[in-house]
């Protein structure tokens, strides 16, 4: 079967067992993931304009040759359960009644003779008892249970299609054996994803160049009051440009067809082109959705992400969010210590007298098997003009969205990475008219390429976003319905 785990999927994982002529192994899991604390304390303690564009920044980005589109391999477990498609027995209520050999189809050749095959319910087991054979579609088993007891035999409910099974050894003959269990191996697979081009401009007029408002604007950037116009227009465009990568490093839809073509088209006849984001290369089965937030939940799901893809010493992961789902995840937090310290922590105690004071608020959690989290606010998660589902606790349902990533290494590289084709990177210019940003072009000798009474700020860039291992990152969201 098939083993789909987001749209970027470029071919599936084949699987197989026996003679190997070739190294398939990849070692997508042996590298530790590590903690970007530093980078995530100073996240916090940043502008809100600062957030997964910055973050991703400070841990690394990977800059291509072209801007063609860009792949990497996927490497799954070696092991894996099989779907059964139907079966057939002499007593079809009672398969396997008496020792009696019956036939399990399934989708895959991927178990041969003498392999002991495990059913969802673990209580049943069956021996391959022939090599399997194709029939055109399929792959027939011959198989028995396990066991003495001649009463038994395996519940059709087992048997139904849809349902899988699993190898969990090989058992042999005493005396003269001949068939031995082979090893089975899963190939890794491809991901593909392409550039978004993105692009932004703002026009000055000549006549707004020095002109100064009637009141001042706080610059961010300097710390320092203006009450110039064009130096707080300037920089409202690049906060709203920063904020529009961002935007598409997370929620971009990747529109290229199966045959490589696209279906929109810009004004000039070329290709409107769009990567997946982050959230698009999250697997679908990796969103989880809740009605009630807890940190049982919270660790049911880390769990999902962690056993048998992280090692228990590199089990740490970011939590994006809103401001409100910070406060959330603080009041979980709470009622989880509340069950240890019902008096609650001393420590957040402070004052004397009549001037007592409370405070601190949870920001990470730190749970079984090493499994560590940290929660941090993003713009995007708060924003009251693109999010507009009310949420009953107040505000919007996204302001409670947990996206949940793992900014570990894969193969030494890190999990999230931006991806840049060389030289198209940040592309920012102006084109001058009447007037540039350094003031009025007063003489002939002064080079000008527009006619505009004014100057063009110009910004452009090609970036697209690669998780390496979506299987190790998911997304809590608040169930609206």
């Amino acid at each position: 079967m098939a083993q789909t785990i987001s749209p970027l999927q470029v071919y599936f994982p084949k699987s197989w067992s026996g003679l190997t002529t070739t190294n398939h192994m990849s070692a997508i899991f042996a590298d530790a993931p590590q903690m970007v604390s530093d980078a995530v304390s100073r996240v916090f303690g940043n502008s809100q304009y600062k957030g997964l564009d910055y973050l991703l920044t400070n841990i690394g980005t990977k800059e291509l040759a072209t801007d063609n589109d860009y792949e990497w391999m996927l490497k799954g477990d070696d092991r894996k359960a099989i779907n059964i498609v139907s079966y057939t027995a002499n007593d079809s209520t009672r398969p396997g009644i008496g020792l009696t050999e019956f036939t399990v189809e399934l989708d895959e050749k991927y178990f041969q003779l003498s392999d002991v095959l495990v059913f969802d319910n673990r209580d049943y087991s069956v021996r391959i008892m022939q090599e399997p054979e194709a029939n055109g579609v399929n792959w027939l088993y011959k198989v028995q249970l396990q066991g003495a007891d001649k009463t038994r035999f395996v519940p059709a409910a087992q048997l139904a299609a849809g349902k899988r099974v699993s190898k969990i050894y090989s058992s042999q003959e005493r005396t003269l054996n001949r068939t031995y269990g082979s090893t089975s191996f899963s190939s890794p697979f491809k991901m593909r994803n392409i550039f978004s081009a993105i692009g932004k401009e703002y026009v000055v007029a000549g006549n707004m160049h020095d002109r100064p408002m009637v009141f001042s604007m706080l610059d961010p950037k300097s710390n320092k009051r203006t009450n110039m116009w064009t130096r707080y227009a300037e920089w409202e465009m690049m906060c709203q440009w920063v904020r529009e990568k961002e935007n598409n490093l997370i929620y971009s839809t990747y529109n290229q067809n199966a045959n490589g073509t696209f279906g929109m088209k810009g004004s000039a006849g070329y290709p409107i082109m769009e990567g997946a984001g982050l959230r698009e290369q999250i697997s679908s089965s990796y969103k989880f959705y809740y009605s009630t937030f807890t940190i049982d939940y919270l660790l049911e799901v880390l769990l999902n992400l962690s056993i048998n893809i992280l090692p228990e010493d590199s089990r740490e992961f970011v939590l994006l969010t809103g401001e409100r789902g910070m406060i959330q995840f603080h009041k979980a937090m709470e009622n989880k210590v509340a069950l240890f310290q019902p008096l609650g922590n001393p420590s957040r105690l402070f004052g004397s007298g009549q001037k007592l004071g409370f405070g601190g608020q949870y920001v990470s959690y730190k749970g079984p098997q090493g499994i560590a989290v940290s929660v941090m606010s993003i713009p995007q998660y708060n924003d009251t003009i693109d999010n507009r589902t009310a949420h009953p606790d107040g505000g919007f349902t996204e302001n409670y969205r947990y996206t949940i990533l793992n900014f570990g290494t894969t193969e030494g590289e890190a999990n999230i990475t931006k991806v840049y084709p060389k030289g198209r990177r940040d592309l920012m210019w102006h084109i001058a008219g009447s007037t540039s940003p350094f003031g009025p072009n007063t003489s002939f000798n002064t080079g000008a390429a527009s006619k505009v009474d004014g100057y063009e700020l110009m910004t452009y860039t090609n970036q697209g976003l690669m998780i390496k291992n979506p299987m190790s990152c998911a997304e809590l969201i608040y169930n609206a319905a």
